[in-house]
């Protein structure tokens, strides 16, 4: 009996959602196809409860109205998951930003060595002559500023950066870099400009998303009073004076009985353990279980 309804202490937004599901099933099961005969393969229903043409309506209403009410918390549920998956991404791209900065500075600075070495040979008459590294390097990390460019703010040092690299892009520059064998050199930093772009979304669209749902009280309230409405609604049909009554109340009733017995199972299967006195965390905001 469930006049005085009390849900389970424990009870969580996954047992309403399943629920929801079984109860739906079971409706669907005991609804009269328009073609008047169940279709071949459905489960035999049980003895006593017979197809309906349609719910009574004092079920009816209250079954829609949590259907509905589970429904919306089970959006509620799938944007928050959502919007927690963006935030661990954000927090992802944010990582990859770092190793980005840290790969493109690394090989800015590696380039810059190569180059004042270059610089520094004197000049023996092979080609390219040691004044050729020395233009560069003048092109590349001008005094007095030199490699400070790779310490500015990501935007300033992309727009200084995209400039150099056009430099060695030239076909002087190429020259340069294939006579003194700086081309590993220049490889790794093509590659390591071109994830710096992609991770600051320089060279591809990188969006930040607003923030997703985070209270979802109000949903799982309406969730819980809808299913306690429902509950008490199909408990009252039952009359043994109304034939198949009792059997469809009884039906209807089943997946509610078998979820508060597993949750008493669970309980029972839980380890006793002393409470330690330690001071209870704050509760987050919009905790939906």
């Amino acid at each position: 009996m469930f006049s005085t309804l009390v849900l389970p202490p424990d009870l969580v937004a996954d047992d309403v959602i399943a629920v929801r599901d079984q109860v739906s099933a079971r409706i669907a099961a005991v609804l009269r196809p328009k073609s008047g005969k169940r279709r071949e393969g459905d489960a035999p229903l049980p003895k006593g409860v017979e197809l309906l043409a349609a719910l009574p309506p004092h079920i009816d209403r209250p079954w829609k109205r949590f259907d509905a009410a589970t429904t919306e918390l089970q959006g509620f549920r799938s944007m928050r998951a959502s919007a927690q998956a963006d935030r661990r991404h954000a927090a992802a791209s944010e990582a990859e930003r770092s190793a980005a900065n840290i790969d493109s500075d690394d090989r800015w600075r590696a380039f810059e060595q190569w180059n004042a070495g270059a610089a520094g040979l004197s000049d023996d008459g092979e080609a390219p002559a040691p004044s050729e590294a020395r233009w560069l390097y003048a092109q590349l990390f001008p005094a007095p500023d030199g490699l400070r460019f790779i310490t500015r703010r990501p935007r300033v040092q992309w727009t200084a950066m995209v400039q150099r690299m056009k430099t060695l892009e030239e076909e002087r520059a190429q020259a340069v870099i294939e006579g003194f064998g700086g081309t590993r050199h220049h490889r790794q930093l093509v590659a390591a400009h071109a994830r710096f772009g992609d991770a600051y979304g320089f060279t591809a669209v990188a969006t930040a998303k607003e923030s997703g749902p985070t209270d979802g009280r109000p949903q799982w309230s309406a969730a819980r009073d809808a299913l306690r409405s429902l509950i008490q609604k199909i408990e009252s049909h039952a009359d043994p004076e109304i034939p198949g009554s009792e059997a469809l109340a009884a039906f209807l009733l089943a997946p509610y009985v078998e979820m508060v017995d597993d949750l008493a199972r669970s309980r029972r299967r839980a380890p006793a353990r002393k409470d330690e006195a330690v001071s209870a965390p704050p509760v987050e905001a919009g905790g939906t279980p």
